[in-house]
């Protein structure tokens, strides 16, 4: 999965410590999950989803979902959106109000992509970036 993530970001992220990656793993799970979609023990795509206790909307939490990743190899064959459909259970299942996720404007192949699998681009989103540090 590290070399998924590390194929896709322009330029690259660096790998996580290998003593830190299970500590990782535990956080995530902790709060969330990870997916993955798997063709012959190959890890062809991913995403991760957390769910966030809310103390609005009658107390029912509210997913997030980041590093959608489809290898290059296996785009437009369904993986995807088998991710995206797989999320949305998920998150309906943990009782959560709503579902979302960010991703840049300038990608319109995303954007109708996320669209296509039932998201509606309603809300402007914003972030922060902070750089890592050395």
């Amino acid at each position: 999965m590290l070399d998924l993530y590390a194929g896709y970001n322009r330029p690259p992220d660096p790998k996580p410590a290998t003593k830190d990656i299970q500590a990782i793993f535990d956080a995530i799970a902790a709060t969330g999950h990870l997916t993955v979609a798997d063709i012959g023990g190959n890890i062809i795509g991913t995403y991760a989803m957390y769910i966030c206790p809310n103390l609005a909307r009658g107390g029912r939490p509210f997913g997030v979902i980041e590093n959608v990743i489809v290898s290059a190899a296996w785009r437009r064959e369904g993986a995807g959106r088998a991710l995206m459909l797989h999320a949305q259970d998920s998150a309906r299942a943990a009782g959560c109000y709503k579902l979302m996720l960010c991703t840049g404007q300038g990608r319109p192949g995303n954007l109708r992509f996320y669209e296509a699998c039932g998201f509606v681009g309603d809300k402007i989103g914003y972030q922060v970036r902070y750089v890592a540090p050395t």
